[in-house]
């Protein structure tokens, strides 16, 4: 049985001063939160969505991040497999936040639907306006340093913004409850378009997970795309999502410099990875470990001045850590035509169950990225 995720607030008694405010609870994020947790510093994380997940996306667990993982407790979140998705990591790392024991080092606070509205960020603390999304009460936290886990989504509020790095690429997924009639994975691509139509069995062949990937380039078209994900979807018989499909320009993005106060940002609000290398997640799991170990050593140190100089090393860190895999996402990019001419080719219009199939070439190169291929029993 998958773990469920925490469906309230451990406690409504935030403390108005932290040690660490983790903004964010995807991958990342959470991961952050249990790190800080398992380091003894005072920490409060905040989610402006609600405590399920829904995001479908497959992922790659890279080494890195298995590594970061098994440094928290997790030995094999993937049970076995190179590949999982968002959803699973995030259910399982959210499910994780609830176990906090009751004598735990130092104190540990979560709360869902609350966002940072106001931020300030000081030569020696970081001041954050909180809202509560549910009943709109603000509120005031410091902290001495905040990981910033949200995607970019504080950049509104002033922090630097990432810069456009990549080619327009819209990709759309969502998963199913019907049952996989294939083995291992199979697809279809539109000739005229050069859109691929991608599908993998979920975690024990109990449903089905479906992409929809648009030719990158400087434009895109995200409704046209979606209302071309309803049609196939139909056509394959997959019925109803489970959840709501995840549309997305999945454009590269970065930033230009690393953060250089006392706001680390990690994973997506640092650079995204294309979708199609399958590990930003593993990159902000990676990033948040690092992260939250460094900035625990940061506020050991003996003086001001250290502690700076430690926080900066944190953040040069993940900013590189970034530049490469922005550079590996460029790189598969430029490979993608190849990739595309490897699936059956197939009018979206015509498609039916049959016409899905694998690439056999590839088989080798799919095992070697995605792990063993799912069996069929």
């Amino acid at each position: 049985m998958q773990p469920k995720a925490p469906d309230a607030d451990t406690d409504t008694d935030s403390p108005t001063h932290v040690d660490l405010l983790v903004v964010g609870l995807g991958p990342g994020g959470a991961a952050a939160a249990l790190a800080a947790r398992q380091l003894g510093l005072n920490t409060l994380a905040v989610e402006a969505r609600g405590p399920e997940p829904t995001r479908a996306q497959l992922i790659l667990i890279r080494p890195g991040a298995r590594a970061a993982l098994q440094r928290l407790g997790f030995a094999d979140i993937s049970e076995g497999r190179r590949t999982t998705t968002i959803r699973q990591v995030e259910q399982r790392l959210r499910a994780a936040l609830a176990d906090t024991p009751a004598a735990a080092a130092a104190p540990f606070h979560y709360h869902w639907h609350t966002s940072v509205v106001a931020l300030q960020v000081l030569a020696d603390q970081v001041l954050a306006t909180l809202k509560d999304e549910t009943t709109g009460a603000l509120r005031e936290v410091s902290a001495r340093h905040l990981v910033d886990a949200t995607g970019g989504r504080l950049e509104s509020l002033g922090r630097p913004a990432r810069v456009r790095v990549g080619k327009s690429h819209w990709v759309i997924t969502a998963e199913f409850a019907e049952p996989p009639w294939f083995d291992g994975i199979v697809g279809v691509r539109d000739p005229s378009t050069h859109e691929l139509c991608l599908l993998f069995p979920t975690w024990g062949r109990r449903g089905v997970i479906a992409y929809l990937d648009a030719l990158p380039g400087p434009t895109g078209d995200g409704p046209l795309l979606a209302s071309r994900f309803d049609a196939l979807g139909q056509r394959l018989g997959l019925g109803q999502p489970l959840y709501t499909p995840w549309a997305v320009d999945v454009y590269q993005r970065a930033l230009v410099r690393p953060s250089n106060d006392r706001v680390v940002a990690i994973g997506d609000a640092v650079g995204t990875v294309d979708v199609l290398s399958g590990n930003g997640a593993s990159t902000a799991i990676e990033d948040a470990v690092d992260a939250v170990f460094g900035l625990a050593e940061s506020q050991g140190a003996a003086t001001l001045a250290a502690e700076r100089a430690l926080t900066q090393a944190v953040s040069d860190r993940v900013f590189e850590r970034h530049r490469r895999g922005v550079r590996r996402g460029r790189m598969i990019l430029a490979v993608r035509p190849i990739l595309e001419r490897a699936w059956p080719s197939v009018a979206f219009g015509s498609v039916t169950r049959d016409k899905v199939g694998p690439p056999p070439l590839l088989w080798p190169a799919v095992r070697f990225v995605f792990g063993r291929r799912p069996q069929t029993s």
